[in-house]
């Protein structure tokens, strides 16, 4: 299964047109290299807005891990979550990165930051019981994709993982 990469708009209300330029290329994603100028340039104007610029760093730490460049993309997921800690989107993309750099204990970690913010975030329970089956917690990753289920009982992709613990 894929999982998804979530990205959250920048406000444009009082924004100026230079602003609103750098706001815009921020939050289009067909262009990844107009994104990340678009989310720098931001970063770089407006560094007492935590919100819009937590934002931006979540957006650009999104285009690296995209592009494999995981160091980039952990630091700017770290600046992001420390200026938006509430937002369950910023450790479950972190938690993905994690587990497409071969790092699912730290995956794990994240994914569960994510559910204790949102209890109801559905794919944050799927996606670390997928860190947990690699790491080898087959328990854990069983209680995860029953979790997924019991919140998403059309969630076939969490069916099909549970019927491969069974066989292992």
């Amino acid at each position: 299964m894929r999982r998804f990469t979530l990205f959250v708009l920048l406000v444009l209300a009082g924004a100026s047109t230079a602003d609103a330029g750098a706001i815009e290329d921020c939050n289009q994603v067909r262009d990844l290299n107009r994104q990340l100028r678009g989310c720098t340039a931001y970063i770089r104007s407006r560094p007492n807005q935590p919100g819009n610029v937590a934002t931006a760093y979540f957006n650009r730490a999104n285009i690296y891990a995209r592009r494999a460049q995981y160091k980039r993309a952990f630091a700017d997921y770290e600046r992001a979550l420390k200026l938006d800690p509430n937002n369950p989107l910023i450790p479950y993309n972190m938690g993905n990165a994690y587990l497409d750099s071969g790092q699912p204990a730290r995956a794990a970690e994240a994914f569960t930051q994510a559910v204790t913010l949102d209890a109801g975030f559905t794919l944050a329970y799927f996606n670390r019981g997928i860190a947990r089956k690699r790491l080898g917690d087959i328990s854990g990753a069983d209680h995860d994709f029953r979790r997924t289920l019991e919140l998403d009982p059309t969630a076939e992709y969490a069916r099909l993982q549970l019927g491969r613990l069974r066989t292992q």
